[in-house]
């Protein structure tokens, strides 16, 4: 007499885990992508619903596919803890992400794209008036 060897069934839960577009070059056209234990799946802007294990810590670790992938961020899920969370990628390739509750993470690397702003402004400013100027 063989047995069933069907699996057994693990309990889940949907995780809400929503991602903040920023107004950036980089982030445009570059989605961001989610591992969960490892195993890979693509995101869209806003709101992604995943499935996750609910009896067991689950990491998750969002970053930004590029070149080189960046703005990885991480954490671990408790099986206890509220299944939403909030990705927010950096504004340079040169920072981190930050992943949390939603409404608790911020950009890093904002100030960067305004100092090359900042720096831009003042040369094309002083090349405009040394043209004009004389």
């Amino acid at each position: 007499m063989t047995e069933d060897a069907s699996p057994e069934q693990i309990p889940t839960r949907r995780l809400n885990l929503i991602t903040r577009k920023q107004p950036t070059i980089a982030t445009s056209w570059v989605a961001p992508v989610v591992l969960l234990d490892g195993h890979r799946f693509s995101l869209v802007w806003g709101p992604n619903e995943l499935t996750i294990p609910a009896d067991r810590p689950v990491h998750v670790q969002c970053e930004m596919p590029f070149v080189r992938s960046y703005g990885s961020a991480s954490t671990v899920l408790q099986p206890n803890q509220l299944p939403e969370l909030e990705y927010s990628p950096p504004s340079s390739q040169w920072f981190a992400g930050e992943i949390g509750a939603p409404g608790t993470t911020k950009t890093n690397g904002t100030w960067f794209i305004w100092a090359i702003v900042g720096v831009l402004v003042i040369v094309i400013g002083t090349v405009i008036l040394r043209v004009f100027a004389g």
